[in-house]
């Protein structure tokens, strides 16, 4: 079984970024029921669960919530065949991407991580050829007033069975300390 670990953000940026999934996924005819937006840290094949979470608890502690920029770029992966809003200001999250990795192989976890991070908005079946290597330019003027970015905010981290359910319920949660 494939567990998922995932950072989600805070119902403010839920607001922010509500519109864009939902225009997105009517564009590209995706599935109606995605999750909320959130962004995939890394996949682990068949866990030790009560191993793997001292070991995602002590990569978490030190942090506290952070700030990521997003483009108005909208991109489809292939490999998981979902709908992307593209990330620019990537430090902590690569930071805690990369801790991770190194982490839990070092504790012996088969691991898959992605090559980039991204926010995964919505899952589809199919992705036509067409919109393969095509990057979509996003025109929400009042969500992108003066720049090509927004803020986002990041405030946990969790573990997942299926990503890709509405109504998933989170297996671990580790909410990252406030400023």
């Amino acid at each position: 079984m494939k567990y998922y670990i995932v950072a989600l953000f805070d119902d403010e940026t839920y607001q922010v970024i509500s519109p864009i999934q939902k225009n997105m996924s009517k564009k590209f005819r995706a599935s109606r029921n995605s999750t909320m937006p959130f962004i995939p840290l890394g996949i682990v094949d068949n866990p030790n669960l009560d191993k793997l979470y001292p070991v995602i608890q002590k990569i978490i502690s030190p942090y506290k919530t952070f700030r990521i920029d997003a483009t108005d770029s909208v991109y489809l992966y292939d490999n998981t065949k979902s709908i992307n809003l593209r990330i620019d200001n990537k430090g902590y999250i690569n930071r805690i991407s990369r801790s991770l990795k190194d982490m839990l192989i070092l504790n012996g976890f088969n691991v898959k991580f992605f090559e980039d991070n991204f926010i995964f908005l919505a899952s589809m079946g199919y992705i036509s050829k067409d919109y393969k290597k095509q990057d979509v330019k996003l025109n929400f003027p009042n969500i992108y007033k003066d720049n090509s970015f927004i803020k986002l905010r990041i405030k946990k981290i969790e573990v997942w069975k299926i990503p890709t359910i509405k109504k998933d319920i989170p297996l671990k949660s580790y909410i990252l300390k406030e400023f």
